[in-house]
């Protein structure tokens, strides 16, 4: 529905352009010589169909602003990419990954030494090393 409705309001505001440069400019445009007393005494014409087809457009235009600005307002927010869950995504073949209990490793062999996993020990922070004071160089 309000892809329908966008569609509408897209070609009421093209034809609304349209419309507005077809028509012509009343007494010299904005920079013409519009200030004239004899242009502001002058009965006002009656609109003429392009003069009435423009405030139709306007109203329209009007209509399925409002209208979109309502849906907009009540539509469902959209998920962000950042904040799906990378763990559950499928990977190639099918096969999702997802956290699980660690297998146990089997001993492997390599040449005569034997590899077995062992305990993890935790790797303690480097301290930060304190600079010596330096003394003045004399001369």
């Amino acid at each position: 529905m309000q892809s329908v409705i966008l569609v509408i309001h897209l070609i009421v505001a093209l034809s609304i352009i349209g419309i507005v440069l077809v028509q012509p400019a009343e007494s010299g445009g904005f920079l013409g010589s519009s200030g004239s007393m004899s242009n502001m005494m002058a009965p006002r014409r009656k609109g003429d169909a392009l003069s009435r087809i423009t405030g139709w457009l306007v109203l329209i235009f009007f209509a399925t602003s409002m209208t979109l600005a309502i849906m907009a307002e009540h539509r469902a927010p959209t998920k962000s990419i950042l904040d799906t869950d990378t763990g559950s995504a499928p990977a190639r073949g099918g096969v999702t990954l997802s956290p699980g209990p660690a297998t146990p490793v089997k001993p492997q062999s390599s040449g005569g030494l034997t590899l077995t996993p062992g305990p993890a020990t935790p790797v303690k922070p480097a301290a930060p090393q304190q600079q010596k004071p330096t003394a003045p160089i004399s001369h």
